[in-house]
C-alpha cells in the first residue's frame, strides 16, 4: 500500500456554533421594532452593518467550487457511520487534479485527466488526533478512515478511473497484495501485509470512492469490514444525491438562502468561493471540516443547524428557531477543555453576546464571539479583544438588519 492520506488543516477547528434570538417581522436598517435594541447604538467601530454585495456571476472555478461544496454533503465523515472515529483529520473539495495529490499518489493524474474528472471531495477522522501536516499511513498510532469522492461525466468513465486508479497505485509496491471486499465484488483493494492500512477503489454510478483505512494492528479482516461499513453508507448517500447537470454549474447560486450575506465581512464585499470557504454548507458538509468532532456536533444537531455559512473569520448558523438559538450560542461558548479558554468581557450592550479567549487557537483566532438574534446566529474571530468585540457587535446589527 503506497497510498498518499496527507491530511488538510480544516479552517474550521475553531469553531463553534450560535443562533439568533427573539423577534418577529421586517425592519428598515438600524431601526428598532418595539422592545428590540437600537442596533445603531452599538460600537461597531469601522466594521459594517448592512449586508454585504455579492457577485453576480463567478469564473468557472468558482461555480466548479460551488459542486463541490453541494458534494460535500453527500460524503460522509466517518464519525457518522462509526462513532469511534471522532477526530477530524481533514476535508477539502477538488476542482483541479493537484489538490487530490493530497490524497491519493501521484500517477493518479493522467487517469483523473483522461476520464474527465469534474469535481471530488475528501474527509477522514479517525480515534486519535495526529498532528494535520503528517501523514498517518502506516503509522500504527490510530484507527481511521479517509475517504475521496470523485465524480466523472459518466459511469463508464468512472468504472475505467477506478480500475486504473487501483492499478496505478498497486503497482507502486512490490509488496502490494490483491484483497476482496466480498460485499463489493466489482471494488478493487490491496495492501501490505507488513502493514495496517488497506485502500480500496469502488465505482458507484458517476463517482469513484477511495477509501484508505487505517489501523494499529495488521488485522486484515478489520480493514476490510470497516472500509465495507463506510461503502454501505456512503453509496446509500451518494443514490439521494441530485449532482448539478454537466454544463449547468453556472445555475448554482453562492448564497442561495442569503446565510452567506448575513455574516460580517469587512470589506462589504462576498469574495468568490476560494476553495475552503465562502460558501454555504449542510450541516453533513460542515461536519467534515470538524476536528473535535464528537464534541462539536451534538449541539448542531439539538439546535437544527441546517446551514452554516463559512468566512475566513466569521461563521453564520441557521438554526430549527428562536428558542433554540440562546442555548445554542450558550453550548457553543463551553465546548472545548475549560483549561484552554477563559470568558471574556462580550461587546456592550448586545444582548446574549458571549466571548472567550481560548489559548490553544491560532493568534488571529485567539477571541471569539458569539451573538444571536432570532433563529440566525454568527461567530467571529479575532486577534484582539476589543477589535472581536466591536465585530461581534457588527455582526449582531447585520443580522438585526436582514430580517425580512
Amino acid at each position: 500500500m503506497n497510498r498518499k492520506s496527507r491530511t488538510a488543516a480544516s479552517w474550521v477547528a475553531v469553531l463553534v456554533a450560535l443562533v439568533l434570538a427573539s423577534g418577529c417581522g421586517s425592519t428598515e436598517p438600524g431601526t428598532a421594532l418595539p422592545g428590540e435594541l437600537d442596533v445603531r447604538t452599538l460600537d461597531t467601530g469601522r466594521f459594517p452593518t448592512a449586508p454585504p454585495k455579492l457577485a453576480k456571476r463567478l469564473d468557472d472555478v468558482g461555480y466548479a467550487r460551488l459542486e463541490g461544496a453541494r458534494l460535500a454533503g453527500a460524503v460522509l465523515s466517518p464519525h457518522e457511520v462509526d462513532a469511534k472515529y471522532s477526530a477530524g483529520a481533514s476535508a477539502m473539495v477538488h476542482t483541479d487534479v493537484q489538490t487530490v495529490l493530497q490524497y491519493l499518489a501521484e500517477p493518479a493524474i493522467p487517469v483523473l485527466l483522461q476520464h474527465g474528472f469534474l469535481v471530488g471531495f475528501s474527509t477522514g477522522s479517525a480515534d486519535e488526533k495526529l498532528p494535520l501536516h503528517r501523514a498517518a499511513e502506516g503509522s500504527r498510532e490510530r484507527a481511521g478512515l479517509t475517504v475521496t469522492v470523485l465524480r466523472f461525466p459518466d459511469a463508464s468513465a468512472a468504472k475505467s478511473a477506478a480500475a486504473e486508479l487501483d492499478a496505478v497505485d498497486f503497482g507502486l509496491n512490490p509488496e502490494n497484495v490483491a484483497v476482496s471486499l466480498p460485499k463489493y465484488p466489482e471494488s478493487r483493494a490491496h495492501w501490505r501485509p507488513s502493514v495496517p492500512t488497506l485502500g480500496s477503489t469502488t465505482a458507484h454510478g458517476i463517482y469513484v470512492i477511495s477509501v484508505l483505512a487505517d489501523a494499529r494492528t495488521t488485522d486484515l479482516g478489520q480493514l476490510v469490514d470497516a472500509t465495507q461499513k463506510y461503502l454501505d453508507a456512503e453509496v446509500a448517500e451518494l443514490d439521494k444525491f441530485s449532482p448539478t447537470p454537466t454544463g449547468k454549474f453556472t445555475t448554482l447560486q453562492q448564497d442561495p438562502d442569503g446565510l452567506l450575506a448575513r455574516v460580517m465581512h469587512d470589506r462589504g464585499v462576498v469574495p468568490p468561493p476560494d476553495g475552503q470557504g465562502e460558501v454555504v454548507l449542510t450541516l453533513r458538509g460542515y461536519l467534515n471540516y470538524l476536528l473535535d468532532q464528537s464534541g462539536r456536533y451534538p449541539p448542531l444537531q439539538r439546535a437544527g443547524v441546517d446551514q452554516i455559512a463559512v468566512t475566513p473569520d466569521a461563521f453564520g448558523f441557521r438554526t430549527r428557531d428562536d428558542s433554540t438559538a440562546t442555548r445554542f450560542v450558550q453550548e457553543s461558548a463551553e465546548l472545548g477543555d475549560a483549561v484552554d479558554r477563559r470568558v471574556t468581557d462580550p461587546p456592550n450592550d448586545v444582548p446574549g453576546a458571549v466571548c472567550v479567549q481560548d489559548f490553544v487557537a491560532p493568534k488571529d483566532a485567539q477571541f471569539r464571539c458569539f451573538v444571536a438574534y432570532r433563529r440566525y446566529a454568527a461567530l467571529v474571530l479575532g486577534s484582539r479583544l476589543w477589535e472581536t468585540q466591536q465585530r461581534a457587535a457588527a455582526q449582531y446589527a447585520l443580522l438585526a438588519n436582514s430580517q425580512r
